[in-house]
């Protein structure tokens, strides 16, 4: 595993855990989604002079820690469409994040993981670009971990693609970056996904520091 600087406080690291490691986290993954109440869900977002009624892009979405609500793009200690708390951060997570950091951004000791955003893509989704300023800290990195396909990851004014089992961390001079992601390739499901998702899906968690 080596690590790859796109460009200054943007890393990234294709092939990053083992097989069944990374089988294992996936599997959890979906297991919280099952979840009716607090599980991947299509959240509704506000109209606005150029949609009546806009769709989230991702048709599943899940919250973990704190719920970011694409309504009023705001974090919450419950979700607001049904009072519940969302899932815990699981402790694999947490773990992760904090070996991510210190392999890329040592100085960030103080850095929390408070939420993570968990989009499911499924045959056709992508996300739009767009800047993560909803976080207070605009210099605390945003790690992110993709399973499934490959797609292809936008950032400022150059692209790359990114495979499955892949993190990547952006944070400091590049917190504030545009970004977006394609749809997933088909016939581009990595190993530690196959059985698992379809071709064409992948699912991307991203962890935050929020406060």
């Amino acid at each position: 595993m080596k690590w790859q600087e796109r460009c200054a406080d943007f890393y990234v690291a294709e092939d990053y855990l083992p097989r069944e490691v990374a089988q294992s986290h996936l599997l959890e993954i979906l297991r919280l989604g099952e979840d009716k109440q607090r599980g991947f869900h299509h959240p509704h977002l506000k109209p606005n002079r150029f949609h009546a009624a806009p769709r989230y892009p991702v048709d599943h979405y899940m919250g973990l820690g704190l719920y970011w609500d694409p309504l009023d793009y705001l974090y919450h200690p419950r979700m607001l469409h049904n009072g519940l708390e969302p899932w815990p951060l699981p402790q694999w997570l947490v773990k992760l994040c904090h070996e991510v950091l210190a392999q890329t951004f040592p100085h960030h000791t103080n850095w929390r993981a408070e939420a993570a955003l968990v989009n499911y893509y499924t045959t056709g989704r992508k996300m739009g670009r767009h800047v993560d300023k909803e976080e207070k800290d605009h210099r605390a990195p945003v790690i992110g971990f993709n399973f499934g396909g490959t797609c292809r990851f936008y950032y400022n004014d150059e692209s790359f693609l990114l495979p499955g089992n892949s993190v990547y961390v952006f944070g400091d001079s590049a917190r504030l970056m545009s970004h977006g992601v394609g749809a997933a390739y088909k016939k581009s499901l990595s190993w530690e996904s196959a059985g698992i998702l379809k071709e064409g899906e992948r699912i991307n968690i991203t962890v935050r520091q929020v406060t």
